[in-house]
């Protein structure tokens, strides 16, 4: 699951899509106002989820970590026979629950602030569909690489 064009921005709820950068900032469609805006780099804290990991025992890549596009993906997996818990569930249901979804993270670099943040990006993805957005994106991409592909190999 590709989040490159996703972006969590401080004192903003919700997480926002990029629709354009410019040298002093980004133009963010935000979904909860239903319109773009413009976000100052110089003014506001800005996170790429595409760079946000969480740190495991088995990671894939060399820093210890398991990108965070990969575990939304074992989120969504789950959601069937295990919901994610309450906003207002005390840390143990939290804990309980990233012990079920991604039993390799790390107990002791993964705090339950971490667990509470993925999981209300999680659900606020979940309910503002982005999830199927992000999907439809990789199918287009992967369909344009195959054929792609399919043109190296007919030449």
């Amino acid at each position: 699951m590709n989040l490159e064009k996703y972006l969590a921005v401080a004192g903003t709820p919700g997480i926002h899509k990029v629709i354009a950068t410019r040298s002093n900032g980004f133009i963010i469609e935000d979904r909860n106002e239903n319109r773009t805006r413009f976000v100052p780099l110089r003014q506001s804290q800005v996170t790429p989820l595409g760079t946000v990991g969480i740190y495991t025992y088995d990671a894939k890549d060399g820093d210890g970590t398991t990108p965070l596009g990969d575990v939304f993906t074992k989120m969504l997996d789950a959601i069937e026979t295990t919901p994610t818990p309450a906003p207002d569930a005390n840390s143990v249901a939290f804990r309980e629950y990233f012990v079920t979804v991604l039993p390799e993270h790390d107990r002791d670099r993964v705090h339950i602030n971490d667990i509470k943040k993925c999981v209300k990006w999680f659900n606020y993805m979940l309910n503002k569909g982005m999830f199927e957005e992000i999907k439809a994106a990789d199918a287009k991409e992967s369909e344009g690489d195959i054929t792609a592909e399919e043109v190296k190999g007919g030449e």
